[in-house]
């Protein structure tokens, strides 16, 4: 049965209308967690200042030398230093994120607040996002040691640099398809409830290509809210400090805001949590939105 993937793609919009307090409770959680991400900077305050001057005295200008690019290298990694403390923490709010929303799709009565819980749903929905991770990552990274062995072997033979072009989008078609093939395993496993790591490959079977169309609707749908957002988040975010990207972003206005303890930081704060909790429902509903067709088809059938 062929998936209705245009239809699917709007399950985000259609989420939010039918439950407008998820967007509420889930920019919440995003909230919690800028919160966090300015408090590991506000911590690690002294690194990222000197991390900053040293990437900063470069201004616009390259590094010329292996030495200066060390050099530069060292300040940027000195500035993103409390990154490390905040993975933890990422990596706990996208499962419990991922999945209310899935939740909220494929178990409309399980409402709680903001279909939001702590259980072993989330602790299974974070094990899959690892390992479904890793094991891209390792598939992508296998392809590009080839192309790279590939490469070295066309400094000799210059004829093979074609096929060096034709291997880097060899592996960048893996791992577009791996991603659409495990593009349905959050669903599956908030409905299975187990670990099913390659479910999602017999699940997306005869799939893939309107899988790969839902993603892309989905994905410029999120952009789209994303662009339009930023008429009013961005001058929040500049004249705070954080930047176009949030907390992300650290600059010295955001230390100097940090600091002096401005409340433009919470109010900025709070209008990025609302757009990533409306972004992160776009893109991720319609992914269990076709999960929950496919159930039904192969029930009817």
């Amino acid at each position: 049965m062929p998936l209705a993937a245009t239809d699917a793609a709007f399950e985000g919009f259609r989420l939010v209308r039918r439950e407008p307090k998820v967007l509420i409770a889930w920019a919440l959680v995003y909230l919690v967690f800028a919160v966090i991400q300015l408090g590991a900077i506000y911590l690690n305050r002294d690194n990222v200042a000197a991390g900053l001057a040293v990437v900063e005295g470069f201004g616009n200008r390259m590094p010329s030398t292996p030495e200066e690019f060390n050099r530069m290298m060292e300040g940027y990694n000195q500035a993103t230093s409390h990154g490390l403390w905040l993975l933890p923490f990422s990596l706990v709010i996208g499962a419990v994120i991922s999945a209310a929303v899935s939740r909220a799709v494929l178990f409309p009565e399980q409402k709680a607040y903001g279909y939001l819980r702590l259980g072993m749903d989330e602790v299974r929905v974070l094990v899959i996002t690892v390992i479904v991770a890793l094991l891209s990552g390792v598939g992508f990274g296998a392809a590009m040691m080839a192309v790279a062995i590939l490469g070295a072997i066309a400094i000799m033979v210059p004829i093979l640099w074609i096929a060096v072009g034709l291997g880097v989008l060899a592996a960048i078609a893996l791992f577009i398809w791996l991603l659409v093939k495990w593009s349905l395993a959050i669903p599956i496993v908030m409905t299975e409830k187990r670990l099913a790591v390659f479910e999602s490959f017999r699940a997306t079977k005869g799939q893939f290509w309107p899988l790969l169309g839902l993603a892309i609707i989905a994905g410029v749908l999120g952009i789209v809210v994303w662009a339009l957002s930023l008429v009013v988040v961005m001058p929040l975010s500049m004249l705070s400090g954080l930047g176009p990207m949030g907390a992300g972003n650290v600059s010295e206005v955001l230390l100097e805001r940090l600091t002096s303890g401005s409340p433009m930081l919470l109010l900025s704060a709070c209008a990025n949590a609302i757009v990533s909790a409306l972004v992160v429902g776009v893109f991720y509903a319609p992914f269990s939105a076709i999960w929950r067709d496919l159930k039904t088809s192969h029930a009817r059938g």
